[in-house]
């Protein structure tokens, strides 16, 4: 009979789904890290939320551990790569909370525009003022969505519902995804944020948005908008909003999400225009049943079936071909992640071709490694084999594969990417050498060498005389120093491309001075 460890607390109906579906149940929440490895020995599943953390120690001390499942999207708290090397497949369960943290941001916004906390505070106090509170209404105003996935798409419907204008700002998904939610998507994210009345977002936190909305962002909107996050803390400069509240530069500002939580510093709360809430987005009833049930269903389905939905760490692929085509799936996603930084417009479709020896095996591990390269550069690292193609789907990306024996320029095996945008087509190209070393060949019309691994910097501008100089001056002048360097051109003083390995990364500052040099038309710094 199989074990199923119950690390956090989830809902009576879904105890009662592992009971019936034949599974054991060691429900114990709150243990203590120490007390969860003794307790994991002999477990094959464990249904977690955010209140343990499934750590490399934890992982090494079980024995029979099969599948952790994460009950919610987030899973800072599992060491995948722990749990990769001990061969435990790990799951979240996205979309179960959408309409409950959709529905917490409308409440926000409401309670912001009619001044409900401060009101009611009020009244608790024996107050009546009446004039002190009035309040605004939503209709006819014009809400403003950063992210235009599940979350923001349930937002941008409840809010058409108020006869609220929705314009959304997201780079990564269509035209025509975002008109089936009643929202006009807007290219220009300052055009958005001086727009709207109420802004929210509905994004991940990566490297490239955290801070997204910070002092610079704020000082283009409306001193009577309200801003709304009950995303991710990291996405959005609280202090920066409150500080514009007290400013008057701002009408409000509602938070259900913190950089650390809880926060070590709750004075902002005290202000009357800053409703706050302790990160309640998925706490209703209805969606920790929801989530409950999923994390339930899919820990049967894994240890009864071996079916892995919402699996953040295989593929399914016969063991001995996974083994063959792991070294080209890494390739593809190098390559899709590579042509992700360097696209200028919104992603159309995905197209991968395998060439020669890697073409004599399933193309698809190859084509989703590529996508979920490309996604990574839009929604953070959470892409995977299982929902890669899903998140390409609802962002209206359309993708495909196909293979060929026929070998190309001498390379016994090659993988061509083609990423078509809005504006134009970006076509990247690599090999293994003996199985082994990665390379990409080509870039566009340029023929290269390029090591994928590291801090790269992409240099495209015109073969000038001195142009390799000046950009290693720049570089030096930096302290940044150049590993390894591959130069193509399409002809004497034609179009010419430089790619860097460097030791370090380079700064905005450093790629606005190197775009400013003679010869230099655009300078992307890739990290892989």
């Amino acid at each position: 009979m199989p074990v199923v460890l119950l690390a956090d607390k989830v809902s009576d109906k879904a105890v009662e789904m592992l009971r019936e579906e034949g599974m054991e149940v060691l429900n114990k929440p709150g243990l203590s890290p120490e007390e969860l490895k003794e307790v994991v020995k002999g477990v094959d599943g464990v249904i977690c939320r955010s209140g343990v953390n499934i750590t490399a120690g934890v992982l090494e001390a079980a024995d029979r551990l099969k599948a952790v499942c994460r009950a919610g999207v987030g899973v800072d708290n599992i060491d995948i790569s722990a749990a990769s090397r001990k061969g435990v497949v790990v799951m979240n369960t996205p979309g179960a909370n959408t309409i409950s943290t959709a529905e917490h941001t409308i409440a926000l916004m409401l309670a912001l525009a009619r001044n409900v906390g401060p009101a009611y505070i009020s009244m608790r106090e024996g107050k009546w003022d009446r004039k002190k509170f009035t309040g605004a209404e939503l209709c006819g105003t014009v809400l403003g969505i950063i992210g235009l996935g599940r979350v923001g798409r349930e937002v941008a419907r409840r809010a058409t519902a108020f006869q609220m204008e929705v314009l959304g700002y997201d780079p990564f998904i269509s035209s025509e995804i975002a008109e089936q939610s009643g929202i006009k998507l807007i290219e220009e994210l300052e055009s958005l944020l001086r727009s709207c009345d109420y802004l929210t977002v509905h994004i991940p936190a990566t490297s490239d948005t955290k801070g997204l909305v910070g002092r610079k962002e704020i000082a283009l909107m409306k001193p009577q908008a309200r801003i709304i996050n009950c995303a991710r803390g990291e996405v959005v400069d609280m202090e920066a909003v409150v500080e514009a509240v007290k400013k008057g530069n701002l009408a409000g500002g509602g938070f259900d999400v913190y950089e650390n939580e809880p926060p070590g510093d709750f004075s902002f709360a005290l202000n009357d225009k800053i409703l706050s809430t302790p990160h309640l987005g998925a706490s209703t009833e209805a969606a920790q049943i929801a989530v409950g049930m999923q994390a339930a269903a899919q820990m049967v389905d894994g240890l009864k079936k071996k079916t892995y939905r919402n699996a953040l760490n295989i593929t399914p692929v016969p063991q001995e071909e996974m083994k063959r085509l792991r070294p080209f799936c890494e390739l593809a996603r190098k390559l899709g992640h590579s042509a992700g930084v360097l696209n200028r417009g919104r992603v159309k479709s995905v197209k991968v071709l395998c060439r020669g020896e890697v073409a004599q095996d399933n193309a698809r591990p190859v084509e989703n490694s590529a996508i979920i390269g490309v996604l990574q550069t839009m929604v953070g690292d959470e892409v995977n084999m299982v929902n890669a193609p899903y998140l390409a789907r609802e962002r209206g990306i359309e993708f495909g594969s196909s293979c060929t024996n026929d070998t190309k320029g001498g390379f016994t095996n090659l993988v061509e990417l083609k990423l078509e945008t809005e504006e134009g087509v970006l076509e990247i190209s690599g090999t293994l050498l003996g199985k082994l070393h990665q390379r990409i060949i080509r870039v566009n019309r340029y023929d290269t060498e390029i090591v994928p691994e590291g801090e790269l910097l992409f240099v495209f501008g015109e073969d000038k005389p001195g142009l390799i100089g000046r950009i290693g001056e720049k570089l030096g002048g930096k302290g940044i120093n150049i590993a390894r360097m591959t130069f193509a051109r399409e002809a004497a003083g034609g179009g010419a491309l430089l790619v860097l390995n460097l030791d370090s990364r380079c700064e905005d500052d450093t790629i606005s001075e190197l775009e400013a040099s003679d010869g230099v038309r655009r300078a992307v710094p890739v990290t892989i």
